[in-house]
């Protein structure tokens, strides 16, 4: 076992029991939870493979739907991110897509706010499109994407800052 590995495991460990204790239950305004759990599909480094992400994701989304019972809406979303990550680190890094910590050294600010934003936005909008799950209430689809992503960026934000700070 390398030093990497067993660091990354507790990370990934240690967000994810964070957002099931902590933030499924905290509710601000009285219904925004933030999705902090996206933080590790954030800092997954490019070197890694591809095929582990998308099971990350899976296996993520399937913990926090099993203990939130969203019916795979959690699943369906984090997998989706996980797909399109690549897309979305070269949309917003450019040519310094391929670095390993492209994200948090050597990028300007706007990229970087670029890729949090478009990762935390398109998991909100899919998300809350399955679990409201009409058309009519498009408004409340739109109006929930953006509150959650604002409260999930600013978090997420926070906590990468401090991470990157070590």
């Amino acid at each position: 076992m390398t030093r990497e590995f067993l660091g990354n495991s507790f990370f990934y460990s240690s967000v994810l029991l964070s957002q099931l204790l902590i933030f499924n239950h905290l509710n601000i305004f009285g219904y925004v939870s933030p999705f902090v759990y996206l933080i590790i599909f954030i800092h997954y480094k490019t070197s890694y493979n591809k095929t582990i992400l998308i099971f990350l994701g899976f296996i993520t989304g399937l913990i926090i739907d099993l203990s939130l019972q969203t019916y795979g809406c959690h699943t369906f979303a984090t997998i989706t991110i996980c797909y399109l990550r690549n897309w979305i680190e070269k949309y917003s890094f450019g040519v310094n897509s391929n670095l390993p910590n492209a994200m948090i050294k050597g990028t300007k600010l706007i990229n970087r706010f670029m890729f949090f934003g478009l990762i935390i936005v398109i998991h909100s909008l899919i998300y809350f499109s399955l679990i409201f799950f009409n058309i009519e209430i498009l408004g409340s689809i739109i109006f929930n994407t953006l509150v959650n992503s604002i409260v999930t960026f600013i978090m997420i934000w926070l906590i990468s800052q401090l991470i990157s700070n070590k």
